[in-house]
């Protein structure tokens, strides 16, 4: 009995042993590099070489998009979105952030292991369990000078940790051309979705400032929102429906008010030129300010995307609608004026991706805010 106990003993050690190996391999420190390996960059005289950068290629798990250097350094476009603006604070964080990757560990060198680091090639990345579904999965890195000649490249891998009050963050990562990975340490913010990558300023109208709006659609239902009296008491103004029917009530004020603020928080998820598209058909959306200004937003379905919108906006500035001391919040007539011709130099030929809650305030119908009124009770006694 003692002999078949220590069998059995020896049996589960050893099932353990076998079922934690796929960890300790894929997990994959090289005891004997590690021993006596000292940290050092990834890409030695990288940092010299950082204001050659002139274009930026990303490849992940989904797509593939570049970022091209315009006609200064603090300029960069998207060729896949017609050359829209690209953030140059976060092209300079990623290239900085690849330069001054430093290995900190090695890691795997064999291709089976790749997937559990997350440093395979994208178009050949397998995650390895539901948890990992849900990562961004490995970025492919290119950057490249002028002359699309190759700088750099990398791919970034499976996060252990992310920067954090100004330590770098430690994360996986592989040469292409190279076997063996790394656990490496440094600051990155690569976000796999080539829209996060795009300037995303619109127009900021906060309701504060609005005077009134309107919302027009194809069948000829007009939506009027008025501002309502002004507060003793400093909290902000409510709007008001100036057509409500007899017998009717607002549902809310909250969603009266947000048909006022639908330009206060508007951002997008994509881009396009807006004379690709017909908006001949669209809601139109007219939001006046206090101060002056009036945006025109149309918005019209997108055709391939379930609850998705597509909206224009032109913007003008009218000396002659502006109220002064009409609210503490108002712009001065020159800081007006300034809003409008920076938001057209941006958005003039544009035309933006939205989903159904950005699009719903700005195509609201009377319908949508109102309902009938409660009779009062009858009387008791």
């Amino acid at each position: 009995m003692q002999m078949r106990n220590k069998s059995w003993a020896i049996l589960v050690a050893a099932a353990v042993i076998v079922g934690g190996a796929g960890w300790w391999v894929a997990a994959s420190r090289d005891r004997a590099a590690q021993a006596d390996f000292t940290p050092k960059p990834l890409f030695a005289g990288l940092t010299a070489k950082v204001n050659d950068v002139a274009g930026l290629e990303i490849m992940t798990v989904k797509t593939m998009f570049r970022v091209e250097r315009g006609a200064t350094a603090d300029q960069w476009t998207m060729p896949s979105r017609h050359d829209y603006p690209v953030r140059a604070d976060l092209v300079r964080k990623n290239v900085l952030g690849i330069a001054g990757l430093e290995t900190i560990e090695p890691r795997s060198d064999k291709p089976a292991h790749y997937n559990l680091l997350q440093v395979a090639e994208p178009d050949q990345y397998q995650p390895v369990d539901d948890a990992a579904k849900s990562d961004p999965g490995p970025i492919l890195v290119r950057l490249a000078d002028k002359d699309a000649k190759s700088i750099a490249a990398v791919i970034i891998g499976k996060a252990r940790s992310y920067p954090s009050a100004g330590k770098p963050g430690q994360l996986q990562v592989r040469k292409p051309d190279e076997a063996r990975a790394w656990l490496a340490q440094g600051t990155l913010e690569l976000p796999a979705d080539p829209a996060q990558w795009l300037v995303k300023d619109l127009i900021k109208i906060d309701r504060a400032r609005v005077a009134y709006a309107t919302v027009k659609h194809p069948d000829s239902e007009v939506l009027r929102v008025n501002r309502g009296p002004e507060k003793t008491d400093n909290t902000p103004v409510d709007f008001v429906l100036p057509d409500m029917p007899k017998g009717m009530k607002a549902v809310s004020p909250f969603d009266v008010n947000a048909v006022a603020g639908g330009l206060a928080y508007l951002g997008f998820e994509d881009v396009t030129k807006a004379a690709e598209l017909d908006f001949s058909k669209a809601t139109t959306a007219e939001i006046v300010t206090l101060d002056g200004v009036k945006a025109v937003v149309r918005t019209i379905p997108a055709a391939d995307q379930d609850k998705k919108f597509w909206l224009k906006i032109s913007v003008s500035f009218d000396a002659a609608l502006v109220k002064p001391d009409a609210a503490k919040e108002l712009l001065k007539p020159e800081e007006a004026e300034k809003q409008v011709k920076e938001a057209a130099a941006r958005m003039d030929g544009w035309a933006y991706l939205v989903n159904d809650y950005a699009a719903r305030d700005l195509t609201r119908r009377l319908k949508d805010l109102i309902e009938p009124e409660k009779k009062d009770e009858p009387k008791k006694g």
